[in-house]
């Protein structure tokens, strides 16, 4: 009797639950019954003392701007799930919302004796400028199993969510590289090592790596090349990737840049500047990578290259000067020079006979005088024969065309030239062995003569 009567209270409570879920056609209808549930939280989060969530909770620690604020969103049934959950596309001001995860976090828990079916998702917000954040109402979309063979489809949303962004630190700024993340390194690789000798052409290679946990690629800063007339330089390709693993997201960043050298001397590539903001310690700690320092040198090629403007303008210039010298030297030999430059080399070269030749030749063209004083007067002197023959011989034919005009112009000025002449002649041929060591007296009475004798 009594295993009759159980057997029968069991078929009814049996029955009541069946017409109770058959009755459950919406996802509403679920959700009234306290058969499907939808949770959304921020973490870290804080929660009522009952363990529910408050709406549009304000957390009450702030996050910094690019740390990694995690959004998790469950939805439980006392069913089971007949497809998997779909979370809409949504967007919040000033920040990146990313869904690194593709498949969601299936499990089962037990409260009060009933099992729970849990699907929770993790989305990953990244905040960019200080201020207050609102994560809307997010539509997500379940399939439920109510009877076998049934499943009811519809969408639920979630609770409005805020939290606050405030930067820690005034130093950080959009003007410097910064990541916040609570762990982080950075790194880079040289493919040749500073103060070594380079020459011009050689390539230098430098890998920079940055790699955090709870952060993105996105949020790594990027760092240009360095711009100067002494390399080319290029960006070659990197490599950046998100991964995850039992700890959270881990991202890393590699920047590969390359110089080609382009001039020689010494080659300073500049140093790396990074500020991170631990949150873990709630501490600022900047990140440095030392430059690099080289020396390079020219090779053959590119001494010429670089020079090629100079050694040009050298190889014109010198050739003109070997030219001229060439002529200027022939026209020497042949007593093809102009007077004033034929007396002041031959006073360069110490050559005293050639030097009085020159006087004489000048005293004659200026007078037609062969005799440099008056016969039987004091200090009479003759020149030379050989350097009279010689004068002659130079200056016949312009004599010849210029005599009369000569005489007339010069005959005033006839006695003072030849006895300035004749002194200096009478005083070189007798003190010549004394005045030897004084060549450079000499010289200068020679251009003193000259050009009183160049004047008019």
């Amino acid at each position: 009797m009594m295993r009759f009567i159980y057997t029968t209270i069991c078929c009814l409570a049996f029955q009541i639950v069946m017409i109770n879920v058959a009755q459950a056609t919406t996802v509403q209808d679920l959700l009234q019954q306290n058969k499907l549930q939808i949770k959304a939280w921020i973490a870290p989060s804080s929660e009522n003392i009952d363990g529910t969530l408050n709406a549009l909770n304000m957390i009450g620690s702030e996050f910094a701007p690019r740390q990694q604020v995690d959004l998790y969103i469950q939805v439980k049934t006392d069913r089971w799930f007949a497809a998997g959950t779909y979370i809409s596309p949504f967007s919040v001001d000033n920040s990146l919302v990313l869904q690194r995860n593709k498949l969601a976090n299936n499990y089962a828990q037990r409260e009060n004796g009933i099992t729970w079916s849990i699907q929770e998702w993790q989305l990953t917000l990244y905040p960019q400028l200080s201020g207050e954040y609102i994560v809307p109402a997010i539509p997500v979309s379940v399939s439920i199993a109510s009877a076998p063979g049934e499943k009811v489809t519809g969408h639920l949303l979630t609770t409005p969510l805020s939290f606050n962004v405030a930067l820690p630190d005034a130093r950080l700024s959009q003007d410097v590289n910064w990541v916040t993340a609570p762990e982080l390194t950075f790194s880079q690789v040289w493919n040749i090592e500073p103060d070594s000798e380079l020459k011009v052409g050689d390539a230098i290679t430098r890998t920079v790596t940055i790699a955090g946990r709870d952060t993105s690629i996105m949020q790594l800063p990027d760092f240009a090349p360095f711009q100067s007339d002494r390399v080319q330089s290029y960006r070659d390709k990197g490599n950046a990737r998100d991964s995850e693993d039992r700890d959270g997201f881990y991202a890393s960043k590699t920047i590969m840049h390359t110089y080609i050298i382009q001039k020689n001397g010494q080659l300073d590539l500049p140093v790396l500047n990074l500020l991170w903001w631990n949150t873990a310690t709630q501490t600022l700690q900047p990140l440095i990578l030392p430059g690099g320092q080289w020396l390079v040198q020219h090779t053959p090629a590119s001494f010429v290259r670089a020079y090629q403007m100079w050694i040009l303008s050298y190889l014109i210039i010198g050739g003109l000067v070997i030219y001229t010298g060439q002529r200027l030297w022939r026209q020497y030999q042949h007593a093809q020079l102009p007077y004033w430059l034929m007396f002041m080399v031959n006073v360069y070269r110490q050559q005293w006979s050639l030097c009085t030749r020159d006087l004489y030749n000048q005293h004659y063209k200026c007078s037609g005088n062969r005799q440099l004083r008056q016969s039987g007067s004091r200090g009479s002197c003759h020149a030379d024969p050989l350097s009279q023959q010689q004068g002659t011989q130079l200056y016949n034919g312009n004599t010849q065309n210029n005599n009369g005009n000569t005489q007339n112009s010069s005959n005033a000025q006839d006695n003072r030239k030849g006895r300035v002449i004749a002194a200096w002649s009478e005083w070189q041929y007798s003190a010549r062995a004394r005045w030897q060591s004084h060549s450079i007296k000499q010289q200068k009475l020679f251009l003193v003569l000259w050009l009183a004798i160049r004047r008019k």
